[in-house]
């Protein structure tokens, strides 16, 4: 029972920002453009700040005393090789197979994953989410462009590709986040005060905006496409990723970190990325929306039945 209420407290709070959401949007408080202009804030202002603060309190000699981080890389790497070879087969247009490989391998490990690693391990515990995250970070930013590009018709740049990782927001706060913590830096409160504060507000202003931008009719229009993405997305890929992890010996804090950079729904800048590039923004903004509900559910799932074998 324990562990059931444990479970059922991580997600809750995240339904219910997404509710928040929708009834602003319902009831008009709110419109599309003030609800995409607020995601920019998050995404160039309180995410990076949330990455930094958790970066530059962790201990980094502990966590590369294992070779998790590696095997998290030859992870993300043999799932983006299989999505190349899949995604082709079943979807025919271009416009749309990007997104579906971005929404089949690259998972919203900052802002959901983060959210969830707070609430199971503290807001204070996040050094290993947060290192995860800067290792995923430029990998899924490497090959999200390289797919993108890929069926965009253009040639792949390196120069382009690298430049667009380096001047990462979220890179860039994780950067700036090693540096303050190599060289054992302490900020002035008039600094740091403001840090923390905009660190706090990303996760639930993150779930208020997504629940406000959720199109009934494009989802319905996508179901089979949302079908598939949700399925290896939520179900498949963590259930195997997640599993080869325990076999590997790992546990507690590793499983968790394990279970939300491989199991958390499609990442948001999907949409951002489909909008930029051309290709099909509306199943993009779909996938996001569906796959985020969804994954309450299975996390809620995954979290109960790892407390209950005590791997986590």
């Amino acid at each position: 029972m324990q562990n059931l209420l444990l479970a059922f407290n991580v997600v809750a709070p995240l339904m219910i920002y997404m509710l928040i959401g929708a009834s602003l949007r319902k009831a008009n408080v709110v419109d599309e453009r003030i609800l995409r202009g607020a995601n920019n804030i998050i995404y160039y202002v309180t995410l990076p700040l949330m990455c930094y603060r958790a970066v530059a309190v962790s201990d980094l000699n502990t966590m590369f005393d294992t070779p998790f981080l590696l095997y998290m890389a030859i992870g993300i790497l043999a799932i983006y090789a299989l999505t190349a070879l899949i995604v082709p087969v079943f979807c025919k247009e271009n416009r749309r197979r990007g997104v579906m490989m971005l929404g089949i391998f690259r998972s919203n490990d900052a802002i959901f994953g983060l959210a969830v690693a707070a609430a199971l391990l503290g807001e204070d515990n996040l050094g290993l989410m947060s290192i995860g995250v800067s290792l995923c970070v430029p990998l899924y930013s490497i090959l999200s462009v390289v797919a993108m590009e890929r069926y965009r018709g253009e040639r792949v740049r390196f120069g382009k590709v690298l430049l667009r990782v380096l001047l990462n927001p979220i890179i860039l706060g994780c950067i700036a986040g090693f540096t303050v913590n190599f060289f054992n830096i302490t900020l002035p409160a008039v600094l740091q005060k403001p840090i923390d504060g905009l660190a706090a507000v990303t996760s639930p202003l993150a779930f208020v905006l997504l629940g406000g931008t959720i199109s009934f009719a494009a989802v319905q229009k996508n179901r089979a496409a949302i079908t598939v993405v949700s399925l290896l997305r939520l179900l498949i890929i963590p259930l195997v990723v997640v599993g080869s992890f325990l076999l590997l010996g790992f546990r507690g804090e590793f499983i968790v970190v394990t279970l939300i950079i491989f199991g958390a729904p499609v990442a948001m800048v999907t949409y951002t990325m489909a909008v930029g590039m051309g290709a099909d923004d509306e199943l993009a903004g779909a996938l996001v929306a569906v796959s985020s509900v969804l994954s309450i559910v299975t996390m809620f799932l995954f979290i109960f039945v790892l407390k209950q074998f005590a791997f986590i």
